[in-house]
């Protein structure tokens, strides 16, 4: 009998005995690096409940995720990545736990890819939490943790990408935007920046999902906005039995009403959207040098006028690295910076090669608010990041290239 011949998953690599030397070698040193600075070990299943990662992962990551029914009938779902389970596990232990509390990781994960993609479907996570603490200085310890690791596997022409989604939320809170509207605009950041996207359609698609007023087709907005609640009931209600005499689909007329009222208690000016979001463009665009991209960001007009003290904050977190150790020449701010996951709240960094930036050797972030939306009754402050293992050692393997190239032709 002939079998066919089943051919490896694309985005799915075997790893040659050599090669997983050299990635074991690289795990370990990452590992007792990260155990010099006081960050204990823990392991995490494979496989978790999916609600795990999708309650406050965002679209990005809840649509790479493995997920299957196992003969128990439970949503599971191969990890994407080590911080929910991390945070998980923290949740279940809080009272036998003393805060703050730094912990590290290490092991494979799993995101989908298309087949045309040139990604890794299964890939090496090296990484660390620290658990209860809210401080800028332990913003700067994690930023500077990243950076020496790096630095301890010899790997040169590197750089370190921050952001920070506070320095957004703080200068938006300042246009009494609603929730929605502000995590619309923080969404749309990175895209901004790009210039992929653009202020008239992130507006015309903002109107679309009924952020902006002006969606609401009866007119009645600025009407209802002066009512008293129980006044504007009973108005829609009189509306709705002249055109809609029964219930609509799945709905009936008191969630209609119900409906209609949170849209305009939500809704956005149209003008005000866009003027934060026109000044939200222009902080997006500003990446460099620190103190440059800082001083450029506060002598923006609008932003002198709100709250320019909201850099503050990302001034002092580059005073702390500055006396860690970590070169000015190696930090790059980019206020368009928003990784993909959408639980991040404060700093957010990346760890890429100075010669080809967009390729991420890992990073990660502050997320204050992951631990109470996975279950905790109270918020604790977090922050933590990841190396991606296999994405350094093919910058290793690149610069060990280069150097024997030099060497030969010297």
């Amino acid at each position: 009998m002939t079998y066919r011949h089943i051919d490896m998953l694309p985005g799915m690599h075997d790893v040659e005995p050599d090669q997983f030397e050299r990635l074991r070698c690289a795990m370990d040193e990452l590992r007792t690096h990260l155990s010099e600075q006081g960050y204990s070990l823990v392991d995490t299943p494979l496989l978790e409940e999916t609600e795990l990662f999708v309650r406050k992962s965002g679209g990005e990551l809840s649509g790479s995720l493995y997920t299957f029914t196992d003969p128990g009938g439970h949503s599971v779902s191969l990890r994407p990545e080590f911080t929910s389970s991390v945070i998980r596990h923290f949740i279940e232990s809080r009272a036998a736990l003393k805060l703050p509390l730094r912990l590290q990781y290490s092991g494979p994960v799993f995101r989908y890819i298309s087949s045309d993609g040139n990604g890794r479907r299964q890939f090496t996570q090296v990484g660390a939490e620290v658990i209860g603490d809210g401080g800028v200085d332990v913003d700067s310890e994690m930023i500077w943790l990243a950076w020496a690791g790096l630095k301890r596997l010899k790997l040169e022409e590197f750089r370190v990408r921050v952001g920070h989604l506070q320095v957004l939320h703080k200068i938006l809170s300042t246009f009494g935007l609603s929730e929605a509207a502000r995590l619309f605009i923080i969404s749309n950041t990175q895209a901004l920046g790009h210039g992929s996207v653009d202020v008239s359609s992130l507006m015309e698609r903002a109107r679309q999902v009924g952020i902006l007023r002006g969606g609401i087709d009866l007119g009645i907005e600025a009407t209802l906005e002066d009512m008293s609640r129980e006044t504007a009931e009973e108005f829609i209600q009189g509306v709705l039995r002249e055109s809609m005499p029964v219930p609509v689909g799945r709905r009936t007329t008191d969630q209609i009403v119900a409906r209609l009222l949170r849209k305009v208690g939500e809704s956005v000016d149209p003008g005000t959207f866009k003027e934060a979001l026109s000044l939200v463009e222009c902080l997006s665009k500003l990446s460099g040098a620190p103190q440059k991209v800082l001083n450029d960001a506060r002598s923006i007009p609008v932003v002198r006028d709100l709250d320019a003290k909201a850099f503050d904050g990302l001034g002092s977190l580059l005073e702390l690295l500055s006396k860690r150790g970590v070169p000015e020449a190696d930090i790059v701010v980019d206020l368009g910076l928003a990784r993909g996951i959408s639980y991040y709240t404060g700093v957010i960094f990346e760890l890429e090669m100075a010669a080809s930036p967009g390729g991420s050797l890992g990073g990660g972030g502050r997320y204050d608010g992951l631990i109470k939306a996975l279950g905790c009754e109270d918020d604790v402050p977090a922050l933590g990041f990841a190396y991606n293992l296999e994405q350094i050692m093919d910058a290793l393997s690149a610069q060990q290239t280069t150097s024997e190239k030099a060497m030969r032709n010297s």
